[in-house]
């Protein structure tokens, strides 16, 4: 039994967040505050199956939108700030431009805020910024970041009581549990530019 991705045709039992959803979501609340080049740091391949979820839901939501996701606008990324700091340097080295950008974690988002100023450019004003996890740090930031908050206390519950009913020998299956969104004033949509 794990905390991961609840995945059709993984082995043994997980317990996880929505990643599709949060990461439809958060892209959907991006595109509603006028952004339309969004950048994704973080990896978009089914050999980061939490991440690629959290690629997938974006991507539907840009369709949804009448938008295709953009290759450009993809950099691999792992959960480290310094991660996030080095996709925002390629990005913009690459010329690439964007409007907002939905890091597929929020160390990864972090390390993009301190990439972003360090080049001149202000969140949210030029760039709108929004992560995943609502990491303790999240809220401490200048602006706050917005993110997909997964809920670690009911996971930590449905954890304990599906390995109860495991040991006491009844069927337990794997399970997607909700998100919500927390928005903070990285991606305010009051001064978004089409």
């Amino acid at each position: 039994m794990r905390w991961g991705a609840a995945l059709p045709g993984e082995p043994g039992i997980s317990i996880g967040c929505d990643n599709f959803q949060g990461g439809h979501d958060i892209t959907a609340h991006l595109l509603a505050s006028g952004r339309r080049r969004i950048a994704f740091p973080g990896h978009a391949s089914d050999h980061y199956p939490e991440f690629f979820e959290r690629y997938r839901g974006f991507a539907a939501a840009l369709h949804a939108a009448g938008l295709a996701p953009d290759p450009a606008l993809q950099v691999d990324a792992i959960t480290t700030e310094q991660s996030g700091h080095e996709a925002v340097r390629a990005l913009l080295a690459s010329g690439a431009q964007f409007d907002a950008l939905f890091a597929a974690s929020d160390l990864i988002a972090l390390g993009a805020m301190n990439g972003l100023r360090e080049h001149g450019l202000r969140v949210p004003q030029d760039v709108a910024v929004a992560g995943f996890d609502d990491i303790a740090m999240a809220s401490f930031v200048q602006p706050g970041l917005s993110t997909v908050q997964q809920d670690t206390k009911q996971a930590g519950d449905v954890l304990v009581e599906s390995l109860i009913r495991l040991i006491q020998g009844e069927a337990v299956e794997s399970r997607t549990l909700p998100v919500k969104l927390v928005l903070r004033g990285s991606s305010s949509s009051s001064t978004a530019t089409a």
